[in-house]
């Protein structure tokens, strides 16, 4: 940490201190092994990998930042098409010295099999029931399909004033407990519609799966849950168990406790870091993590087959909220909220700089003006809501007001940029913790660049905090996508950030982001100019979402990532005089930006389907020709999105010293035809294209 971002981290925890303020944050980072090939680390959340990487980094966490600890496997979302619920693994930590597991050599934190079978189950349950006093309420738990197989063992169990207690359940030797269809854990199949409403609906189960002795706990509150462990810990250690999986419910009212989830999400593994109080404490539990993860295996860089080096692909959403729901700012404070949204929206280097590959209308975080140009009105009516408040509004009040504003085209609450599913949302389960989720943050291969972004964003809070947001929303129109995809412009745009930052005594440097930029949109080529030169950067493109196709029986919909989209500029432009440039034959505007000349590219890149436009073919490479006034060519390059040498790659790059050959080979320079004469096709730009050349609609074009 340079002394630079130490001082300006000081500054902003004394900012919101001086505020009043308490303002914790969190992230989401994701991270994926060195040859992501499987299914599993592309496309899939679930595979056959995954949960061994995850237990192993839980081991690893355990042993160097949280002993005395458990590791505990829960199950969340389920989607169309996956067979089972993803998974979590936890780590629970009590925040002192007070230990919640002692013996981690017991527990299976790989993925290989243990050494159980179902004999194994049963002798463990019997042996917890016995400690509990409760054997008499042991049932076994049968396949619908096979009912002389036994699946697993159930003890009704519930904690009242009393101590343990259980009761029998309606089953019995003729009548078996059958699990209800499926491959989930026999904890979450018990047949509980077919008990009284007044009965005991939770149970303890214990099951034998792949070796491993499956525990799992029902929903308890956290002293109960911690005082059931006890009871599993001290009999498997009394009976030399090995290869236990704790797994069930996460405890509620855990306060006083620090948790991190290691979640399956497609083609990646995602985990929740725990609540920071200040920014430091994030950076050291970011950069520690993800020194656990590669000493495990996994990185948060991945290489495609082009040599492009981008982050995993996955979100690192960052999460801001309170030390507790009382003393949550966006409640004791509403106008930081409004002030978020609209100096967000007001500035599109927000959404897209730190976004990944993917950014427009049908991603996975798209702004409020991407999704409903119409909706800006209703947004800022919203806001002046929030301005005419007298004093704090009750926890419930902010979800009406945004809630119906802040989502995707299709009204998803939780794919919005500035997310607000767990503010205080009564529809979620995890509705009502006081955060706010900005989503359009992406893993950067560089997790310190990582860090720094979200210092940048608790910069910005702070700021905000001390001079509120009320000025106008801006209507971008089509200028959101057309020059807000150029680098250039978004860099200028970060500049006026960091200025306001100068300004208001937080002094964010916006060199300290250069290598961020550069991995962001890297340098594709170079061509001579004169005395200068033209650059050729890679630029953002908005991929659109397609119609809903049918897929496995159920409906899905994909983008067409068929375009691409470069930037080129000119630092002088001078040294051009009355030349031009030319892409594939068409002359390019340049637009000034600063000090800087730049114009746009969009162009077809590859072929597929589904996709728009079929009748365009692909336009790659690109020939890139700087030209004098006459027409005489005085410099020229190819750009390939694709492998100039053949038609596929052969595999993903090795590593980042090969993928870095094959981006390098992508860009060829030509002096063959240097001195030959070129005629100019004169550009068409159009309404949504003032900055950039959409060579799809350059009829001329070759």
């Amino acid at each position: 940490m340079n002394e630079g971002v130490a001082r300006l981290s000081d500054a902003v925890e004394a900012r919101l201190e001086a505020e009043g303020l308490e303002l914790t944050m969190g992230g989401e980072p994701t991270y994926i092994p060195a040859e992501p090939d499987a299914p599993e680390w592309n496309q899939t959340a679930l595979g056959p990998e995954k949960l061994g990487y995850a237990r192993r980094l839980a081991a690893r966490l355990l042993s160097e930042r949280y002993p005395g600890g458990v590791v505990m496997q829960v199950y969340g979302k389920q989607y169309p098409g996956e067979a089972l619920p993803r998974w979590v693994v936890l780590t629970l930590h009590r925040n002192e010295d007070d230990p919640l597991w002692s013996h981690p050599e017991m527990l299976l934190l790989d993925d290989l099999s243990g050494p159980n079978d179902d004999e194994d189950a049963r002798r463990l349950m019997d042996a917890i029931a016995g400690r509990l006093g409760l054997s008499a309420y042991v049932l076994p738990a049968v396949e619908e399909s096979a009912a002389d197989s036994i699946r697993g063992w159930v003890l009704p169990l519930d904690w009242t004033d009393e101590g343990w207690v259980s009761e029998a359940w309606p089953f019995s030797e003729s009548e078996p407990l059958r699990l209800t269809p499926g491959k989930s854990p026999t904890g979450l199949r018990l047949p509980l519609a077919e008990l009284a409403e007044d009965q005991l609906r939770r149970a303890l189960t214990v099951e034998a799966t792949d070796g491993g002795l499956h525990v799992f706990i029902p929903p308890l509150d956290f002293d109960t849950f911690a005082a059931l462990l006890r009871v599993v810990e001290e009999v498997a250690s009394s009976n030399g168990v090995r290869g236990l999986v704790i797994c069930g419910y996460r405890p509620s009212g855990s306060k006083g406790v620090t948790s991190l989830g290691l979640a399956a999400d497609p083609g990646v593994l995602e985990v929740n870091l725990p609540p920071s109080r200040t920014w430091r404490a994030y950076d050291e539990t970011l950069s520690a993590i993800t020194k656990a993860a590669s000493e495990e295996g996994l990185f948060t860089t991945r290489h495609h087959l082009n040599g492009q080096v981008q982050g995993t692909g996955g979100g690192a959403h960052v999460l801001f909220g309170g030390p507790s729901v009382d003393a949550n700012p966006f409640f004791s404070r509403p106008d930081l909220l409004a002030s978020i949204i609209r100096y967000w929206q007001r500035h599109p280097a927000l959404s897209y700089v730190f976004s990944g590959q993917y950014v427009g209308p049908g991603s996975q975080a798209p702004r409020s003006d991407e999704t409903l140009t119409a909706r800006l009105y209703e947004l800022e009516t919203a806001c002046l809501g929030v301005d005419s408040l007298k004093a704090a509004p009750e926890r419930d009040f902010l979800d009406r007001l945004f809630r119906n504003l802040m989502t995707d085209s299709g009204g998803n609450t939780h794919r919005a940029e500035l997310c607000l599913d767990k503010l205080w949302n009564f529809d979620s389960p995890a509705g009502l913790q006081g955060l706010i989720e900005l989503r359009a943050f992406e893993t950067m291969p560089d997790v310190a660049q990582q860090s720094l972004a979200a210092l940048f964003v608790r910069s910005i809070l702070a700021m905000l905090a001390g001079e509120p947001c009320r000025a106008s929303l801006v209507r971008h129109g089509a200028s959101l996508h057309d020059a807000f995809m150029l680098p250039s412009v978004l860099e200028r745009d970060l500049a006026e950030i960091c200025a306001d930052l100068q300004t208001s005594g937080l002094p964010f440097d916006p060199d300290w982001f250069e290598p961020m930029l550069e991995h962001r949109f890297p340098v594709l080529g170079r061509l001579p100019v004169g005395k200068g030169e033209l650059l050729v950067r890679q630029a953002l493109e908005p991929w659109p979402l397609l119609a809903e196709i049918a897929d496995r029986g159920t409906t899905s919909r994909v983008v067409d990532n068929s375009t691409d989209r470069i930037e080129l500029s000119l630092q002088n432009p001078a040294e051009l005089g009355d030349g031009r440039v030319l892409v594939n034959g068409v002359a390019l505007t340049f637009r000034a930006v600063g000090d800087d000349w730049v114009a746009g590219v969009r162009y077809k890149s590859a072929s597929g389907w589904p996709a728009f436009h079929p009748h365009i073919p692909v336009q790659s490479p690109l020939r890139i020709e700087v030209i004098d006034a006459s027409g005489r060519l005085l410099a020229a390059g190819r750009y390939h999105f694709w492998n100039p040498d053949a038609a596929r790659y052969d595999g993903r790059p090795r590593n980042l010293e090969e993928a870095r050959e094959r981006a390098r080979k992508r860009w060829q320079l030509s002096d063959v035809e240097k001195g030959a004469t070129r005629t100019a096709i004169e550009p068409q730009y159009f309404q949504e294209s003032e900055y950039t050349l959409d060579l799809r609609r350059q009829a001329a074009s070759a």
